[in-house]
């Protein structure tokens, strides 16, 4: 069996498509090709795909990764070039590889990811990050519980205009987009998106 692990992004048209519809969407696509894609066994039978981190709704990204597992050899390029055809818009390849089985899934690979946004005003931007990182804790409710963000936060910077941040993405935990935007309370953050998957 092979493993083909694939780089791409996720554009504006697909911002408002949640995980499972994506999951769907990509199951439809492989389905309109005619790669060798490999199924699981037993009574529920799918397609054996692995996805990364889920993308919080509304969010577009640059970095989203998932790998195909294939019953016979493909080449990388062959693979890439027929999903081209059949993914809709939203939707670009940008890397395609294949991998040794021993080298570890998306989920358990990944532990950090960084985000982008455009900052209104960057300079009021800077004294929040300040305050942000001089912080011992930062609460927030997350459904019947409270939890301490602040150890999650593990870089903040005002780039070029923008606001970044890098962040726990693991299987422990990660920070969702309303939080993110929560951290400043007098600068409003546009067009977050994930820039990087460590």
């Amino acid at each position: 069996m092979q493993r083909i692990r694939i780089k791409y992004k996720k554009g504006a048209e697909l911002r408002f498509i949640g995980h499972l519809d994506l999951v769907r969407l990509w199951e439809r696509a492989i389905r309109r090709t005619e790669l060798p894609i490999a199924y699981t066994e037993g009574f529920n039978v799918r397609q054996r795909l692995s996805f990364g981190p889920p993308l919080s709704l509304g969010l577009t990204s640059e970095c989203e990764y998932i790998d195909l597992h294939f019953e016979r050899w493909t080449s990388p390029e062959t693979a890439a070039k027929e999903l081209c055809r059949a993914l809709p818009k939203g939707i670009d390849i940008s890397e395609v590889k294949g991998l040794f089985s021993a080298i570890p899934s998306i989920a358990d690979a990944v532990k950090s990811a960084v985000y982008q946004a455009e900052a209104d005003d960057a300079e009021a931007a800077l004294e929040e990050i300040k305050t942000i990182l001089a912080s011992k804790e930062i609460i927030v409710q997350r459904k019947d519980k409270k939890k301490d963000i602040r150890p999650m936060i593990k870089e903040l910077a005002v780039k070029d205009g923008k606001v970044s941040i890098m962040v726990e993405c693991s299987n422990s935990g990660s920070l969702k987009a309303g939080e993110i935007r929560g951290l400043f309370k007098r600068t409003a953050l546009k067009d977050l998106k994930r820039v990087l998957l460590y």
